[in-house]
């Protein structure tokens, strides 16, 4: 039977005390990631390494993590987070003057960093200034010309909650040879990732956000046309990541719980609370940094503010309430996921004034 939303929040003692609604940040983890990490580090306390059991747990994760993408295993490699997964791009394409990446303005560092390194071999970084939040992929495929080698984009932006039209865009891109790289750690555990359907040559993400894992592993999902171009510079047992993390496994674990709560049925909890906090907060007289024009630019980010309450007053009374979400700036980031209930999305409503 799927593993349902009340089930899994008994997973997560953290929600005996507060309404965590900030998985856009950093996720609490669930008492079976932590005791497969603890049960691991006890392992390699009180007994030999043995590399054959290790082996057979890294690959059963590796292939977690393509089922989660519909992907082959042989396509999946571990990192430490986002930042090291376009790192892997950045250094291991063989770029040279003149080339060009095209990317698009106010992107979490993670993927504008890397491409930035590059201006010293002459490489230039374009960014897409988004209308209102909203990213058009034809306007932004027309800021590519022949010495485009690389689109990136996150699938969802951090700050504002679009969610971009990957199966659109890579139309855009077909035929051309342009390598579409994807930041997807504000989407990966929360929205459907099927690269079977949505073609894409590289995507990566860290597992501490949406994913419900530890911090410091992620993955990379490493497409043929981007596979026979990459060059990694550094290599060796440990070039990525330790082969022997205890955090693959916590990553595992966190994966293994959404797979059987299901990912259509994820989707879905996580966009209608969203949706519900989009419908009811301009009630209350609060501003959403973006509305969904469509259902297809909707994710499980909510970024809000008041026009004349401080963010960070807010902020503070909300943590006072024990509701857990992001200040950014000059608004507030509420992201909920599959196990948060409707009373937690009530507890963050009661506590903001109107």
């Amino acid at each position: 039977m799927p593993l349902t939303p009340q089930e899994m929040r008994a997973l997560y003692p953290i929600a005996r005390r507060y309404a965590y609604l900030d998985h856009a940040a950093i996720a609490p983890l669930a008492t079976p990631v932590r005791s497969t990490i603890e049960v691991f580090l006890g392992r390699l306390t009180e007994e030999p390494f043995d590399l054959a059991h290790w082996e057979r747990f890294r690959s059963q994760v590796r292939g977690r993590i393509a089922e989660l993408l519909a992907v082959g295993p042989e396509s999946i490699a571990f990192t430490k987070n986002t930042t090291s997964g376009l790192g892997l791009v950045a250094v291991g394409l063989d770029w040279e003057a003149g080339d060009n990446i095209v990317g698009v303005d106010r992107e979490f560092p993670a993927n504008i960093y890397p491409w930035m390194g590059l201006k010293r071999k002459g490489v230039e970084l374009r960014l897409y200034r988004a209308e209102q939040g909203r990213i058009d992929v034809k306007a932004l495929a027309r800021l590519c010309d022949q010495r485009t080698r690389v689109l990136a984009i996150s699938a969802v932006q951090f700050w504002s909650g679009f969610r971009t039209d990957l199966a659109a865009l890579s139309t855009v891109l077909k035929g051309r040879d342009i390598l579409l790289v994807v930041d997807a750690i504000q989407a990966a555990g929360a929205l459907r990732l099927d690269l079977r359907a949505t073609p894409v040559d590289f995507l990566c993400a860290g597992a501490q956000k949406w994913l419900l894992g530890p911090i410091g592993v992620g993955f990379a999902y490493v497409g043929p046309r981007m596979l026979e171009r990459l060059t990694p510079v550094t290599i060796g047992t440990d070039s990525v990541v330790r082969d022997e993390e205890s955090g693959i496994l916590g990553m595992g674990a966190a994966i293994n719980l959404l797979l059987r709560a299901g990912l259509p049925a994820v989707e879905d909890a996580v966009l209608r609370l969203a949706d519900r906090l989009r419908d009811e907060l301009p009630t209350r007289g609060y501003e959403l940094v973006l509305k969904p024009m469509s259902p297809s630019e909707r994710s499980g980010i909510v970024s809000f503010r008041h026009p004349r309450m401080v963010p960070a007053e807010l902020h503070t009374r909300l943590r006072e309430a024990g509701v857990i979400i992001s200040l950014r700036g000059d608004f507030l980031r509420a992201s909920p996921h599959y196990y948060n209930s409707d009373e937690d999305l009530d507890r963050l409503l009661e506590a903001l004034p109107q």
